[in-house]
């Protein structure tokens, strides 16, 4: 017999109705675009989910990330990125949201933790001020020498650009 798997994927709604049933918790927030999944990746949410009880990530919609990255991506689209994410125990729920910044979902949230990857913390300082003004700790996971999604599809470009040739 197949046992039924409870989803991980919710609304942002949905979340903010179970915050309060998660008081007794610790609840670490992670962000991010998680396009073209890779260890790095792995990595950030093993280290945010010890940080807590329950890992909430925010994964960005494809139509922030083509604000943020370009025309061309993301190379996945979100549906298919949220299912990847929430298939990791070490991830509790997963929510995807429009914009270019998690600061409004900080702000609902209210997590007891944001993490965030060593080197998102200048290029976030919305979040770093949402994450003070909700008293949550920001909790900044070292950056591993893993390549970057961005440095992954540099690679592959490369690859065909030798390839032509």
């Amino acid at each position: 017999m197949t046992k039924m798997k409870i989803n991980k994927i919710l609304s942002i709604q949905t979340l903010l109705s179970m915050r309060k049933r998660l008081k007794n918790k610790t609840i670490v927030l992670g962000t991010g675009c998680f396009d073209i999944l890779h260890i790095g990746h792995l990595y950030f949410l093993q280290q945010a989910s010890e940080q807590g009880d329950i890992l909430i990530v925010g994964i960005n919609s494809d139509k922030s990330i083509k604000i943020m990255k370009g025309k061309n991506r993301p190379i996945i689209k979100q549906d298919e990125r949220a299912q990847l994410i929430a298939a990791f125990d070490c991830v509790d729920y997963v929510f995807v949201y429009d914009g270019t910044t998690a600061r409004d979902y900080i702000l609902s949230l209210k997590p007891h933790v944001f993490a965030i990857g060593e080197g998102s913390v200048r290029d976030y300082p919305d979040e770093c001020e949402a994450t003070k003004k909700v008293g949550a700790r920001l909790h900044i996971i070292n950056r591993m020498p893993f390549p970057s999604t961005t440095s992954i599809v540099t690679k592959i470009q490369n690859m065909q650009k030798i390839e032509k040739q």
